[in-house]
Formats: C-alpha cells, structure tokens, sequence
C-alpha cells in the first residue's frame, strides 16, 4: 500500500510510520524540517494543520493508505 498526503509531501514512510513536512497548497512553501506519525491501515489521519507563514492560508494536513 501507499500514502496519499494532502498538505504535505511524504519523506519517508515504514509501515503505518510516516516522515513527512508540511506544505502550503495555495503557494507552494515547504517547510525545512520533518514530522513524524502513524497512520492506521484502512484509516484516515488528520495530522497537524498549520496556518503558512508566506501567505496566511489555514492549511490542514491529512495522510491515509490507498491501493
């Protein structure tokens, strides 16, 4: 299986353990340091949101497995 990430891109990922940094979908900027978390098989997770600090957007960060 494999990880869809929504406000992030996946650095690594081992299992249900995912490394990942978030990233503003309204300009592009990506963070320079990593976050770590599980995301449950068959489950969706909603990891940390976070408001950019280019351009203010409220972003939300979700990951879950897919096919």
């Amino acid at each position: 299986m494999a990880i869809e990430v929504t406000g992030g891109v996946l650095v690594n990922e081992r299992g249900t353990v995912v490394t990942y940094r978030q990233k503003c979908e309204k300009c592009g900027y990506v963070y320079d340091y990593n976050k770590t978390t599980i995301v449950p098989a068959y489950s969706t997770r909603s990891a940390r949101n976070f408001t950019c600090p280019e351009c203010g957007n409220y972003q939300e960060v979700s990951m879950r497995h897919y096919k």
